[in-house]
């Protein structure tokens, strides 16, 4: 029912499914009820009220009563019960909390810490790469299956690549088709622009939503050279579809993934608390500073909703008043 309602994972449905038997479990010890048609906006706002009496933090209540809501419009929708007693229903506002990234400064230095000398170092190098340059989730990294090509750049017969002639004074068009003919001089230049274009990868993301995500050149490389020169070493004539695999040669798991990240920013020296999911939202927050659309980060996250993006629009105040003390002139104006 919920998988219907929401649309989300089975991790996510299952907290849903616990809290919808909490629901009921009140209703039938504190309220005597013992028929969904009798539930009224009074009874769930008791059980609100209880809640909200646990100490529990508003987000948890909210998330609760989402679950509330997603029953009662299955009710109702189904016609088990008439009108939806829970649509009027106020729950705690929740305090948008901005999220946590890092500097790019930062992220290099964690990436160039990292002794890329064995299977399992690089293997960590393209892991926290990945997370940033193309801000997957921690389940995303974990999915991905070695039988899931890598589409590498292309460029279209039809497009025109430029080059100067033998002289050097002149620049010429020409389609691709033609440049990639015998040893034509456009070939070089083409080729060469080829190795730093991005690729593509195919992503399984929330609610199984396949979606492409570009990925560059360096990441792209360092996907290869883990897949063709690492992941054996790991495997330890094992099989496995994951792409990523633990020292075992096992599915490499989500907590696996916050031990990497957490052991190489503690050796890299930064201070802040930092999960895999904090790369995720350096790579949105990084995204929109260099002036990207909002719907363009939106597809790269695979958010259902924009509003869901909409957080990383955001600018600190130390930001905003570097940039005013920066840029206007009123601010450098004395009395």
């Amino acid at each position: 029912m919920l998988r219907v309602e929401l649309n989300v994972s089975k991790k996510t449905i299952d907290a849903y499914s616990s809290d919808v038997k909490r629901y009921l479990s009140f209703l039938d010890q504190y309220e005597n009820l013992n028929s969904l048609k009798r539930i009224k906006q009074g009874h769930i706002r008791n059980y609100v009220q209880q809640l909200s009496g646990m100490s529990l933090a508003p987000a948890s209540i909210a998330r609760m009563m989402t679950s509330v809501r997603s029953y009662h419009q299955f009710l109702s929708r189904e016609k088990i019960v008439g009108d939806n007693p829970s649509l009027s229903i106020d729950t705690p506002k929740l305090r948008k909390k901005l999220p946590q990234t890092l500097t790019l400064e930062e992220i290099e230095n964690i990436l160039k810490i990292i002794p890329v000398d064995n299977a399992l170092n690089f293997r960590d190098s393209v892991i926290i790469e990945l997370l940033y340059s193309c801000g997957l989730r921690v389940s995303e990294v974990c999915d991905i299956s070695v039988l899931q090509p890598l589409l590498e750049p292309y460029i279209d017969d039809e497009e025109e690549i430029e080059y100067e002639d033998l002289d050097g004074f002149n620049i010429i068009k020409i389609s691709v088709a033609k440049a990639m003919h015998g040893s034509h001089p456009a070939r070089i230049k083409y080729e060469n622009e080829l190795k730093i274009r991005p690729g593509l990868i195919k992503v399984l993301g929330k609610g199984n939503k396949e979606r492409l995500i570009p990925i560059g050149s360096k990441p792209r490389f360092m996907w290869n050279k883990f897949k063709h020169e690492f992941r054996n070493q790991l495997l330890k004539n094992k099989m496995s579809e994951n792409f990523f695999i633990s020292r075992n040669g096992n599915s490499l798991t989500r907590a696996m993934v916050n031990k990497i990240v957490d052991k190489w920013s503690v050796v890299s020296g930064i201070r802040k608390k930092i999960s895999p999911h904090t790369f995720r939202h350096s790579f949105a927050t990084h995204l929109i500073e260099g002036g990207a659309d909002i719907r363009f980060v939106q597809h790269m996250l695979g958010h259902s909703d924009i509003t869901t993006t909409q957080i990383y629009t955001h600018l600190d105040k130390t930001t905003l008043k570097n940039e005013y003390n920066h840029y206007h002139p009123r601010s450098r104006t004395k009395n």
